[in-house]
């Protein structure tokens, strides 16, 4: 019985592990099987916008894809192209991990550009339009290109975001286009808070 109890207690924790990354991998599942439509899955090869030192954090689970439009649109700068938008899921082992890695990933945020929890700001140069939700031990990043931003389609991409990735407690931040602003536009942090300063 001691043995049995010994067992269930070393699993416990690659339980809680596996039951967090198959419910990520079931919302990205969602999100992807909802456009494949109007888009096309790709995962090699890819590039996309420099998401600072979240990018070395160490994680549970990891994904990131690209999802490219099935057919050509104008861009802003006039070019025939297939629009597309770069996601990346992060998934932490629990609560403390996730409040670890933004306050290493805020100083060092898109681009490098530093984010101070809770505040606004106006421009962030060179960071191109992006939808960034913080859910529970999640974090879910939308990028894309400045070429292609378009108002009326980043507010759709804000939606499925919020409707995939997010929940009521979900804090969302927004690049809103090239190069800002970015707004804290949904449970910001208290900017008093310390728990993601660094």
């Amino acid at each position: 019985m001691l043995r049995r109890s010994i067992l269930v207690a070393a699993l416990l924790p690659f339980a809680v592990l596996w039951g967090q990354s198959d419910e990520s991998a079931q919302r990205i599942k969602a999100f992807q099987d909802d456009l494949k439509d109007q888009y096309e899955v790709k995962t090699l090869n890819l590039k996309g916008e420099n998401l600072g030192a979240l990018e070395a954090e160490e994680t549970a689970t990891r994904t990131h894809f690209k999802l490219e439009a099935r057919e050509k649109s104008e861009d802003n700068l006039g070019r025939n192209v297939k629009a597309s938008v770069h996601v990346n899921v992060f998934a932490f082992e629990n609560l403390d991990d996730l409040n670890w890695a933004m306050k290493r990933w805020l100083p060092d945020f898109l681009d490098h550009s530093s984010v101070r929890p809770g505040r606004d700001v106006k421009t962030v140069p060179h960071v191109d339009p992006a939808v960034v939700v913080v859910d529970g031990t999640t974090i879910s990043v939308l990028t894309l290109a400045c070429s292609q931003f378009n108002l009326d389609s980043y507010r759709e991409w804000r939606q499925r975001m919020l409707t995939y990735f997010g929940s009521a407690n979900a804090v969302v931040v927004e690049v809103q286009g090239c190069e800002g602003p970015l707004m804290w536009t949904k449970n910001a942090p208290d900017p008093k808070d310390r728990t993601w300063k660094p």
